[in-house]
């Protein structure tokens, strides 16, 4: 009988495979990823910032012996009516893997311009890898051009301008962070950007990128030209879901589970956790949601393990709907911007709360009660939203 196959080795799928074993899965769990897994923020946070560790390995609560690790591989291709998936190693050799119950907990990948000179001038952030390259760019007056203001783009900015780079950022909306956490405290953020130095580009597009490994011009939709050491492409990211096609799986936006994580439209034993997940969220009814956040990541493996459990044992899965509260943070020079809900589905936002020293809270609202709430510097008060949310 073969076992359980876990397709991703970050947060999600190694927080799956866990649970797994938690619940008492005896059979062998093979864990098959791109890379070790890591903790994940400190690819924009801690090494950006110059950490001088070498390794940042996401803590197990087992050994690895537990799981078999195929790292450094990835799924070309999948049969789940026929528990089967094909793989290939970095150097090229394939192999083949059978599966009773299979995890999906494949991630994203960078999203790249459709632009001529994308990719081969610029770089991106997602492994630690990549998090090392950019961060050896990172100098005293190095031009560092970011296209994208969402998160990725505004850490990588805050970190930029700590080593003393000369930083621009091209933003196609008029408020950074906007679609995240609202305008106020997009506008909140953004200010804290230009005390520090941070040039913007507003609502503007990249047509073009020339150059070489000693210069690359940014060409601007408007004609401008902004000529840079290092170009940073941070303008979202793209379900890995390649590997699915054929299997009849719902790919629009990642992979479509149910309200409990199972993958919809077959009859195998399959669970979908992590970035890639497209699922109804028992806290926020009437909504499909994909949240591409460290933390909810985590606590939808955990589910899933638990989830897949129960499927292999009796053939269905008996747990409540998946309820945990999404919330993330992000870490700009002195500012901590927390969130707990989903802001995204408010109608309405109210700045409940704003000091001298910027620290501030912001609720989030649709016509009957509270979706969210966001701030900054402001953890403990926060935290006290917790519960009032959750009871949701």
């Amino acid at each position: 009988m073969n076992g359980v196959v876990v397709v991703g080795a970050g947060v999600a799928g190694v927080r799956a495979a866990e649970s797994l074993r938690a619940a008492g899965c005896t059979t062998e769990i093979t864990i098959i990823g791109d890379e070790a897994p890591f903790y994940r923020p400190v690819a924009s946070k801690d090494v950006l910032l110059g950490s001088t560790a070498t390794e940042f390995p996401m803590p197990l609560k087992r050994a690895k012996s537990d799981f078999t690790w195929r790292l450094g591989a990835r799924v070309v291709s999948a049969d789940i009516d026929k528990g089967l998936l094909r793989c290939s190693e970095a150097e090229g050799q394939g192999f083949e893997l059978g599966f009773q119950g299979l995890v999906i907990a494949s991630g994203l990948r960078p999203r790249r311009l459709p632009v001529p000179g994308s990719g081969a001038l610029t770089h991106a952030l997602r492994s630690l890898a990549e998090a090392r390259t950019v961060a050896a760019w990172l100098t005293q007056g190095a031009r560092v051009t970011i296209i994208g203001s969402g998160f990725v783009g505004c850490e990588v900015a805050a970190a930029a301008r700590s080593h003393g780079c000369e930083v621009t950022v091209i933003s196609p909306e008029p408020v950074p962070l906007a679609d995240a956490v609202g305008e106020t405290l997009g506008g909140l953020i953004t200010r804290r950007h230009l005390e520090h130095g941070v040039r913007f580009v507003f609502e503007r597009s990249v047509v073009e990128l020339r150059g070489d490994e000693h210069q690359v011009d940014v060409m601007l939709d408007d004609g401008q030209v902004l000529e840079s050491d290092l170009v940073l492409e941070a303008v979202g990211s793209v379900p890995n879901v390649e590997w699915l096609a054929g299997n009849g799986l719902e790919t629009v936006n990642g992979v479509r589970a149910d309200g409990q994580l199972r993958a919809i439209d077959t009859s195998a034993a399959v669970v979908v956790c992590g970035d890639v997940a497209c699922h109804p969220h028992a806290l926020y009814p009437g909504t499909v949601q994909r949240i591409e956040h460290w933390t909810a990541a985590g606590d939808a493996g955990s589910y899933a393990g638990r989830a897949l459990h129960q499927l292999l044992q009796s053939g269905s899965i008996e747990l409540p709907p998946f309820a945990a509260l999404p919330s993330f943070w992000s870490d700009q020079y002195d500012a901590q911007l927390q969130s707990f809900g989903v802001p995204q589905l408010a109608t309405e936002q109210t700045m409940v709360e704003l000091n001298e020293d910027g620290s501030c809270i912001v609720e989030f609202r649709d016509d009957a009660q509270l979706l969210a709430v966001a701030g900054i510097n402001r953890t403990a008060a926060l935290a006290g939203y917790r519960k009032q949310l959750i009871s949701r």
